[in-house]
């Protein structure tokens, strides 16, 4: 997976967190994979189609996943999901044009940007999610 993005007008890219942290954020979204577990046998057919859905099987796909996702993160305490967002956030830079370097989004539990919004701030998490953790998840169903 390629470790950079853009989200709206920015460009972003991520980087590794250490399998401790990874840990301890897999743990604490238990409550929103186990809503998303039983969703993804539904997923199966969609996927083997080559990415070849229609917008209607899209938008269908999206609804599944997203209740459960909404779902669980209600369970989620504050303090789970404030560690889960600034951990993913942590491991994300944006490029500064004027500069020509790239500064943390976030670091030490605060936002170092004000202007993000929570659509961008959420693409960057969910990439920062999907970049540290997909060798967890590819792995799983060998260890169980």
């Amino acid at each position: 997976m390629n470790n950079e993005f853009s989200a709206g007008p920015r460009k972003f890219k991520v980087s590794k967190i250490n399998a401790l942290k990874q840990f301890h954020i897999v743990r604490r979204m238990t409550p929103i994979l186990s809503k998303l577990a039983p969703k993804l046998k539904d997923l199966r057919p969609l996927v083997m189609t080559n990415g070849e859905m229609t917008e209607d099987q899209k938008l269908d796909a999206a609804a599944d996943f997203l209740a459960p996702v909404i779902e669980g993160f209600s369970l989620l305490s504050d303090k789970d999901s404030e560690y889960v967002l600034m951990t993913l956030l942590e491991a994300v830079e944006m490029h500064q044009e004027q500069y020509g370097n790239w500064a943390k989004v976030a670091s030490g539990g605060q936002l170092m940007f004000q202007d993000l919004d929570l659509g961008v701030l959420m693409q960057a998490a969910g990439r920062a999610f999907m970049f540290n953790l997909q060798g967890f998840f590819a792995v799983l169903p060998q260890v169980l």
